[in-house]
C-alpha cells in the first residue's frame, strides 16, 4: 500500500487535505478521509499538492488537470486484479471528494476527449483528481519500469543459461 496525501488550495471552497491509498497489487485507489488543510507530511505518505511552499513529492498544476480527469475516469471504470473490484472506492469520510458530479465530456478532439470543469468545483474535488493523476502516472509508470527490469533480468539469466522453475 503506498499512503497519498493531497493537499490543495485556491478552489471552492476552503483548501483542504485528502488522504488515500494506492494497493499496487490490487490496483485499487481508495480515497480515505477529507480533513482540514494541513501542510506537514503525514510519516509514511506521499505528498502531492498544488501549493509550491509545502514539501512534495509531486506539483499538481492546471497543466495537468486534462490528464487527472482522464485517470479518474480510467480508474472509476476500471476493474481491479481481482476481476470484480472497481479501481476506484471513495470511503464514507472522503464522499464530497467525488469530482463525478463536477465533471462533464465534452465532446473529442484531436487530443482525445475532452471536459468541462464546473466553475464551483472544490478544493476536495481536485485532491482527488490530483491523487487519481499521481497514481496512474507516477506510480504506474514505477510499476512498469519495475517489471520491465524484472523481465530483462530473467531474459539475460535464460540467455546465460540458468534453469527456472515454476
Amino acid at each position: 500500500m503506498i499512503p497519498i496525501q493531497a493537499t490543495i488550495t485556491g478552489y471552492f471552497g476552503k483548501p483542504c487535505t485528502l488522504f488515500s491509498a494506492y494497493d499496487q497489487d490490487a490496483q485499487v485507489l481508495v480515497i480515505s478521509v477529507e480533513t482540514d488543510y494541513r501542510r506537514e507530511r503525514r510519516e509514511g505518505c506521499m505528498v502531492i499538492t498544488n501549493d509550491t511552499n509545502i514539501e512534495r513529492d509531486g506539483l499538481f498544476s492546471e497543466a495537468e488537470l486534462q490528464q487527472a480527469i482522464a485517470a479518474f475516469f480510467t480508474l472509476q471504470g476500471g476493474i481491479a486484479s481481482d476481476g470484480k473490484a472497481g479501481r476506484l472506492v471513495f470511503a464514507d469520510k472522503a464522499a464530497r471528494a467525488n469530482p463525478a458530479q463536477s465533471i462533464e465530456k465534452d465532446g473529442m478532439d484531436s487530443n482525445g476527449q475532452r471536459f468541462r470543469i464546473s466553475e464551483s468545483i472544490s478544493s476536495a474535488q481536485i485532491a482527488a483528481l490530483a491523487t487519481c493523476w499521481y497514481a496512474a502516472s507516477r506510480i504506474g509508470t514505477i510499476d512498469k519500469v519495475l517489471n520491465m527490469a524484472e523481465k530483462l533480468i530473467e531474459i539475460e539469466l535464460f540467455n546465460r543459461g540458468a534453469i527456472f522453475t515454476i
